[in-house]
């Protein structure tokens, strides 16, 4: 029993508050918390803090008033007055009591009635915070079995009220006339309820279910995406998410359409110790099958698969595969699922040892362009490739051994199996009196063959060995100069090489495989070789010179203008037929930057003939702006990339633009034209969204004028509403 303090600790006690371990008569050693859970009682002590404490020992009844709070473990009870019934065996807390739970939930009440084990009881003008904000309100509580609580009347919400009015309806609710909350399964249900908008009952439903804001992840409905268009008509999209464990999930999304049979997208995802898995793929049976697209099944089916897997093995070796593949070649882009038009599958094998390096790859490539064939298309199989760098000396530099095999074979057509060798030294000097940088580099390459099926004229074809040996020097010189502007730092740095190899070195019996799309430009001209592949090799000397200079500001921003050419001294005659390249001298290509800020980036790249400065190339991306109002330009200009015209010039116009027109509201829109001779207006699209702390709203609408084979040109729509709690809810 607790016994009654004396009336000198008594006086006081009233005027520094009092702190009193309390076993309050029970025998099993303390609460668990007012609302807590499980069967057995918690053992830690309890703390009571009060302004007065008295023991009604006539009554039974043990009285704390004034600031009262009683603390057990992580649970907080704070009242106006405690009282325990010793004889009734219950505890009743009156007066602005509020109790704080270990999860970090709040209940607010005018008065609490438990049971001695502070387990089941009855919360009159229940309300309950959560700790994101998400708050229920009810006309009373009953909580039984320490972890059940049943409410009447119900209102709730994760809406913030309005700070003018705080009795003004939230942006959305539920309104129910029942609810049942429990803690060990963390859910809760509602019977008779309605969805309300600003006040407006909008949805009835006689039971709904969701977790409780204290769970992070819970299996089940999302919210629906709805939307239409010529392709597919109306449609919508409900998913479900399926939380298999602590470490794997999915996501299975029907979508039902009009025009169109049921698809079932799935996406796999799975977070392994030393690695991760993502799966996603879909099914569908089309109502109307065309022959012209190339199913790869002969019947209606319809479908495709994405996989990425990576894992390392240890410290030095990780594998990984990336997996493509489509049913046939409109299917994506029918479904927006991609607008791609091809699809790459691979496999590898890397390792990592110091400054060695080592890879085996697996391509596999689907092309989904009208004219694409799998019987033409290369199977790459396998690629391995091994470099190694040696240590770096001060004054005799680095050497470096590179080896790479290469087999493609296709069904028709040709077949090559390649293996290269290279071998280099690179050794760096810096003239300290005059600060002149000077790089020397030589290489020595060895490239064999042996190939099937090239076609050398239009009707000779060879098959046998092929293969080449030269050597490639180089000398490139750099010499840095820097000036302070006040609080800008200016450098300004010309740069020339000069670059030498054999000449003849292109052989027909040597198929280009990976050499085809090349063009000069600012990324490529020192380069030794400017072919992105090992099948075509630059021949000859040249001499190459250019100048960057850039503009830094001591606050940040930056601004960069680089122009450069190259001069053919001997040879080069294969690289005179790519665009930029003369028999003499090259274009004037270059890079302009300029970046003030965070809020403009403007990127501009050209190729301009020396004679005329005429643009052969012009490619322009710019950002510009602030969240209040921002877009983005992007435009191309370039004519056929080479002379034989197998390749069309391009001419494009793309831009968007997003303003945060409030804090909460914003809009966006964009475009994508073609400028050439069929020009005209490609796609765009404009939209709406809204997002607060408890709602998304996203609503679209877009014109595609795309035309190939089943897919024609089509206006669609989309809408799309996330609550939260009741589903999907981000960006």
């Amino acid at each position: 029993m607790v016994s009654t303090a004396p009336q000198s600790a008594s006086l006081f006690l009233k005027k520094i508050g009092l702190v009193f371990l309390l076993a309050l008569a029970l025998s099993t050693g303390g609460p668990p918390g007012v609302l807590g859970q499980g069967a057995k009682l918690e053992k830690s002590p309890v703390v009571i803090t009060a302004d007065s404490l008295r023991h009604d020992e006539q009554r039974g009844r043990i009285v704390a008033e004034g600031n009262v709070q009683v603390t057990q473990g992580d649970r907080t009870v704070r009242a106006d007055r405690v009282v325990y019934d010793q004889r009734a065996r219950r505890v009743t807390a009156q007066g602005n009591v509020s109790i704080a739970e270990p999860g970090g939930e709040t209940v607010f009440s005018d008065r609490v009635e438990l049971s001695e084990d502070l387990r089941d009881g009855l919360v009159e003008r229940f309300r309950m915070l959560f700790p994101d904000g998400t708050r229920f309100a009810a006309n009373g509580a009953r909580r039984s079995g320490g972890s059940r609580t049943e409410m009447a009347k119900v209102v709730f919400s994760p809406c913030k009220l309005c700070e003018e009015d705080p009795t003004r309806p939230p942006l959305w609710r539920v309104r129910a006339h029942r609810v049942i909350h429990d803690r060990k399964t963390r859910d809760i249900e509602y019977r008779d309820a309605w969805l309300e908008f600003y006040g407006l009952p909008v949805i009835y439903t006689p039971y709904l279910s969701h977790p409780d804001p204290t769970v992070k992840r819970r299996s089940g409905f999302l919210a629906p995406t709805f939307g239409s268009g010529r392709q597919l008509g109306a449609w919508i999209r409900a998913p479900y998410y399926w939380r298999i464990g602590r470490d794997r999930d999915a996501t299975l999304t029907p979508m039902i359409a009009t025009l169109e049979n049921p698809v079932l997208f799935a996406e796999y995802r799975e977070r392994l110790e030393k690695g991760a898995l993502v799966l996603s793929g879909s099914y569908s049976s089309t109502s109307h099958p065309n022959p012209e697209i190339r199913p790869v099944f002969g019947d209606r089916s319809r479908g495709h698969f994405f996989g990425k897997f990576r894992y390392d093995l240890d410290r030095f070796w990780r594998i990984g595969v990336n997996g493509n593949w489509a049913a046939d070649d409109t299917y994506l882009r029918r479904f927006e699922i991609s607008r791609t038009d091809s699809l790459e599958t691979s496999a590898w094998l890397e390792g990592f040892h110091g400054r060695d390096y080592t890879v085996f790859r697996l391509h596999h490539f689907q092309g989904l362009r009208f004219d694409d064939s799998y019987r033409t298309t290369p199977l790459v199989a396998p690629y391995i490739e091994h470099e190694r760098y040696g240590a770096p000396d001060r004054r005799l530099g680095r050497w470096h051994f590179r080896f790479s095999t290469a087999s493609l074979t296709r069904w028709e057509g040709t077949d090559s199996y390649r293996s290269s060798i290279n071998l280099g030294w690179r050794v760096p000097h810096i003239h300290k009196p005059t600060g002149l940088k000077f790089v020397g580099k030589l290489d020595l390459f060895a490239d064999g063959y042996y190939v099937a099926e090239v076609a050398r004229s239009a009707e000779a074809r060879y098959n046998g060995f092929a293969g080449r040996v030269h050597p490639v020097a180089e000398l490139e010189m750099q010499y840095p100069l820097v000036r302070e502007l006040g609080n800008v730092r200016m450098i300004v740095e010309p740069r020339a090489a000069l670059i030498g190899t054999t000449s003849r070195l292109n052989d027909s019996k040597i198929p280009n495989e990976d050499s085809i799309d090349v063009e000069l430009d600012d990324a490529n001209l020192f380069s030794a070789n400017r072919y992105p592949g090992r099948d075509r090799v630059d021949e000859g000397s040249r001499f190459v010179y250019g100048v960057n200079a850039a503009f830094l500001g001591n606050r940040g921003g930056q601004s960069e203008l680089f122009l450069g050419q190259s001069l053919q001294l001997a040879g080069g005659r294969d690289f005179e037929r790519n665009p930029g390249l003369g028999r003499s001298h090259s274009d004037l290509v270059g890079r302009l930057r300029i970046n003030p800020g965070e809020y403009l980036d403007l990127v501009y790249r050209f190729r301009l003939n020396p004679a005329d400065l005429r643009a052969q190339r012009n490619e322009v991306t710019l950002f510009a702006g602030a969240p209040a109002l921002n877009g983005s330009l992007g435009y191309l200009l370039f004519g056929s990339r080479n002379k034989t015209g197998d390749l069309p010039s391009r001419e494009e116009l793309a831009f968007t633009a997003r303003s945060r027109v409030t804090k909460r509201w914003s809009i966006f829109g964009g475009g994508r034209w073609n400028l050439v001779e069929a020009a005209g207006n490609l796609n765009w699209q404009v939209g709406g969204q809204f997002k607060n702390e408890c709602c998304s709203l996203r609503v679209a609408v877009s014109q595609d004028f795309t035309k190939d084979r089943d897919i024609r040109p089509s206006t669609n729509f989309l809408f799309q509403l996330g609550l939260k709690h009741l589903g999907q809810f981000g960006d």
